[in-house]
């Protein structure tokens, strides 16, 4: 008697678990939130700086990154001149290009060079009635010891440095190549606003043309410079400055490459150059920089 009572009690606590699970709050239908325009921006961004920090190469991974740029450009929440001119000033630092990728995997170069960062740092110029800007590349590098530079990273430290200035003005970015318009920067790219994407943006076909600020770079006022930890001679001084052009987007050293700006908010910005690569920034803090 009492076995069969404690195999009752056993039955109705396993139908209680049971029915227990099987309540609406746990099995009713997902919820289906739809995102806002201003949370896929957070996600694109996020995504594009979580991609680039895995320092992959990969042709499918460099396919999706310049996928997810091309996104962020089509939803730019600041597109007007002002508030380019509002966000833009301070130090950005370089974290990936679409263009090429020069580094020292599979070449051995006299001397060798490591690349540590690139910075892009846009100040108001004093007394300016105009809105220019005052530009500045600042690339660091190393020069490594050339017999045990694969697994001695240390060296003589640089840096190089390409001062100018530059207006912002208003312009515009061609996104369909049969336009027939001239544009030096264009995207051909007609897979931007599909699926889920093309819901968040709330736009049935892609825009002829997207707002951008454009860089007008003063090409008769530039300044460069270069600086070592050690001396060095003319002819080694002309091979490191060589290598650092080879293994930096030329954007980042003759800055009149530099075409516009094609998305901008508090922490991200996308430049492209002439040649139509995208450079992606992310915005840097000067006190938590090495």
């Amino acid at each position: 008697m009492n076995n069969w009572k404690f195999s009752l009690c056993c039955i109705n606590l396993i139908y209680s678990c049971v029915d227990a699970l099987r309540h609406p709050f746990l099995c009713g239908p997902k919820w289906r939130i739809s995102p806002t325009v201003n949370v896929v921006r957070w996600g694109l961004g996020s995504t594009a700086v979580r991609l680039a920090e895995d320092y992959i190469y990969g042709h499918h991974q460099r396919r999706r990154l310049a996928y997810f740029i091309e996104l962020m450009e089509v939803l730019n929440p600041n597109s007007s001149t002002e508030n380019w001119l509002r966000l833009l000033p301070g130090r950005w630092c370089l974290l990936y290009c679409t263009g090429r990728h020069i580094g020292l995997t599979l070449r051995q170069p006299t001397p060798r060079v490591l690349i540590s960062d690139a910075f892009l740092t846009f100040a108001e110029a004093p007394e300016s009635v105009d809105p220019i800007l005052s530009l500045t590349s600042d690339i660091g590098f190393k020069i490594m010891p050339e017999s045990d530079w694969p697994h001695d990273k240390s060296g003589t430290e640089g840096n190089l440095s390409v001062t100018t200035s530059a207006r912002i003005t208003p312009g515009r970015i061609y996104t369909n190549a049969e336009d027939g318009k001239e544009s030096s920067s264009r995207i051909t790219s007609s897979r931007y606003l599909g699926g889920k994407w093309g819901k968040a943006a709330k736009m049935k076909q892609l825009p002829a043309s997207l707002p951008t600020a454009s860089v007008n770079v003063d090409e008769n006022d530039v300044d460069v410079s270069m600086s070592c930890g050690s001396t060095l001679k003319v002819k080694s001084a002309r091979k490191v400055l060589q290598e650092v052009r080879t293994q930096t987007p030329p954007e980042m050293f003759d800055l009149s490459k530099i075409v516009c700006g094609t998305y901008i908010d508090s922490r991200l910005m996308v430049l492209r150059g002439v040649n139509g690569s995208a450079l992606l920034f992310v915005r840097s803090n000067r006190t938590s920089d090495p």
